[in-house]
């Protein structure tokens, strides 16, 4: 079989081998020539593959069996809609993946079946300008159509507005931004795989923002969720998984939690990236991304073996707060077995996050101390 891998970076190395595994013929598409995925196929497409219209014309091009995309939204939103106009499985139709992957639009949506999500005062666009009259304490202003953070900023009142519209705009394609209540709690991901619109299996992960405020830099498998929580929000995630009619495979959400309240923050139906399915898999051996790639090839996502024993998982990528040239990274893993991914080499330039980073660590087992972010699990070695 024929598979069109969209996305070149090292996240989605795991989904290109599992293709691989599969018998597949892969062809990669990503723009960057010097991204690792480029390495391992077959063939590669040197495209920008965010253009719809350019995706689709690739794929009739090549006549691919499958598609695949990878940990960021520009790849699914443009899958999608190939995926309605060749009729290749593991998509929803394109009006259920913008609303799930448009900022503005999932708080509506959300706000309409009664799940929780932070209140929004208003969007704004380059050409439609919006006063903003009844916001009380800090707001998040966000780009409706960005990952990973980028260009989210908190303000705390309206006279911030304006500059903090403006870094939004930066990072929006559609020139687009959100305007929400902020919140404040803890924050955690819940991430499951669906058949025939049933939930089959689902977990929990406890997330951290140590280095920029809005990207996860830091992750501990189990949760320390309470049973209460866990169950309130996983009957939110079948809210929405049934007002949507969802297809099978993975919804991955994001969202914050209180000692008594939560909101949801975002929900994705692409993989998130990092290495966020190696919490599972180095946890009980659950191999999440073989999961994952399954429904776009024809296959169905299957639960783990029930039984066995979890080991504790804690995952830390490595970021800077401003640009270095990186050296190398000293490590305390704290008598745990390490797992460490590099992604930089010495003399490399690092921009600082939410833009760039260094590397993924995975520490295994339990800690014999305590890891803060006072007492980081790992540093930057810079030349500066």
């Amino acid at each position: 079989m024929k598979c069109l891998l969209i996305g070149s970076s090292f996240s989605a190395v795991p989904m290109l081998l599992d293709l691989k595994q599969r018998g597949a013929q892969v062809t990669v598409i990503g723009k960057y020539k010097g991204d690792p995925c480029h390495l391992y196929a077959d063939y590669s497409v040197f495209e920008d593959y965010s253009d719809p219209e350019v995706l689709l014309k690739i794929c009739q091009e090549h006549s691919f069996d499958y598609i695949v995309p990878t940990c960021n939204d520009y790849s699914y939103v443009a899958a999608s809609y190939v995926a309605e106009q060749m009729g290749l499985p593991g998509f929803d139709f394109p009006l259920t993946t913008a609303i799930l992957h448009t900022k503005d639009d999932f708080r509506r949506f959300c706000l309409g079946i009664g799940v929780r999500v932070p209140k929004i005062y208003g969007e704004v666009s380059e050409i439609h300008q919006t006063l903003f009259e009844d916001i009380q304490g800090s707001v998040l202003v966000k780009p409706v159509d960005s990952f990973s953070g980028r260009g989210v900023q908190r303000v705390y009142g309206a006279q911030e507005l304006p500059a903090a519209i403006q870094a939004a705009f930066s990072m929006s394609r559609n020139k687009r931004a959100v305007v929400e209540e902020f919140v404040d709690g803890a924050l955690h991901s819940h991430t499951a795989f669906i058949i025939n619109g049933q939930v089959i299996w689902h977990d929990f992960v406890d997330e951290f923002c140590e280095i920029y405020p809005y990207q996860v830099d830091r992750s501990s498998y189990p949760s320390c969720l309470s049973a209460v929580m866990r169950g309130v929000v996983h009957e939110s995630i079948k809210k929405i998984i049934a007002a949507l009619n969802l297809c099978n495979g993975l919804l991955h959400t994001q969202f914050i939690a209180s000692d008594r309240e939560f909101w949801i923050i975002e929900c994705m139906r692409r993989c998130p990236g990092d290495f966020y399915g190696y919490h599972f898999k180095y946890a009980f051996g659950y191999d999440y991304m073989q999961q994952y790639v399954a429904s776009f090839v024809g296959a169905c996502p299957q639960p783990p073996a029930p039984g066995g024993v979890v080991q504790p998982i804690e995952r830390r990528v490595i970021s800077v707060d401003q640009q270095h040239i990186f050296f190398g990274i000293a490590l305390n893993t704290d008598s745990r077995q390490s797992i460490f991914v590099p992604l930089k080499e010495s003399g490399n330039r690092i921009e600082a996050a939410p833009f760039d980073k260094a590397g993924i660590l995975f520490l295994l087992g339990r800690s014999d101390g305590s890891i803060t972010a006072e007492a980081p699990a790992s540093r930057i070695i810079s030349y500066d």
